[in-house]
């Protein structure tokens, strides 16, 4: 029990398995202290990416964000936010209002919250799906629809948010919707790819165990039963996966999977 995160297990994201007995596995305090400085030091000294094509009004191509969310409030917040990124926003407060106005295939990206009134954000994904709609998708997520959201990640979804969404989380969500319908900008994404991929090869094996089980929508109450340990010891090495992969919050830390998972199956 005691070496049970010195375990190398391959994930199911095609996580690269961990030698036994690796240095990663067997890092001393003093060595994560370089390490970090190591890494802030190489922070200084990379210049910053230039701007890209999204981040260029003049330069970008024409693109929609269909935005579906019923709080009123939250709904004219983003589309105030959008706008102010001289961004076409057409907002609506329920999901057959959009599917019935969207006739005519546009570039865009659908922002759409997972729990709307009549059909749901994950009914409307999988209507779209059949009806072969193209623009990526960006759920939008309370912290108890992390198993919905993922299960809309499996079917297609580009990226989930967390509410409270703040307006520079979706304006990200945004250009990164924008980069990949476009297929621009690959290289600074791929730079982000990188990044993942050396934070995954940072965790121990049995983090690597419970960050499958975090992407696969569980709770830490579940994961703790699946592992039979506590549910604050899943807490405490949730909290140092967040810590090695620099993820803001369990949708960043998701999507960054997603991203290394499609990365590895291309």
């Amino acid at each position: 029990m005691g070496h049970a995160d010195d375990v190398p297990t391959p994930g199911r994201l095609g996580f690269p398995p961990l030698p036994h007995g690796s240095a990663s596995c067997r890092t001393t305090a003093g060595e994560v202290f370089m390490q970090r400085k190591r890494r802030g030091l190489r922070k200084t000294e990379k210049k910053a990416p230039p701007p890209t094509e999204f981040e260029q009004p003049k330069k970008r191509k024409p693109f929609t964000v269909f935005l579906v969310e019923d709080d009123q409030e939250v709904r004219a917040t983003l589309v105030e936010s959008l706008q102010g990124h001289k961004l076409e926003v057409r907002d609506y407060m329920t999901a057959m209002e959009f599917y019935r106005d969207y006739r005519d295939p546009v570039p865009g990206v659908l922002i759409l919250d997972l729990r709307l009134p009549g059909m749901t954000g994950l009914e409307l994904q999988e209507k779209l799906a059949a009806d072969n709609f193209d623009l990526p998708i960006v759920m939008i997520s309370g912290h108890a629809d992390v198993p919905m959201a993922v299960r809309a990640m499996k079917n297609g979804a580009f990226d989930f948010l967390c509410k409270p969404v703040r307006v520079e989380e979706m304006a990200d969500a945004v250009a990164r919707a924008y980069a990949f319908f476009y297929e621009v900008d690959e290289d600074q994404y791929a730079d982000e790819l990188e990044e993942t991929e050396e934070s995954i090869n940072r965790l121990t094996g049995r983090e690597r165990q419970v960050l499958d089980m975090v992407v696969d929508g569980l709770s830490s109450r579940e994961i703790a039963a699946e592992l039979d340990v506590s549910t604050k010891t899943v807490e405490a090495h949730r909290a140092r996966i967040n810590d090695k992969m620099r993820a803001d919050n369990v949708a960043h830390l998701i999507r960054m999977c997603f991203a290394y998972r499609e990365q590895q199956e291309g």
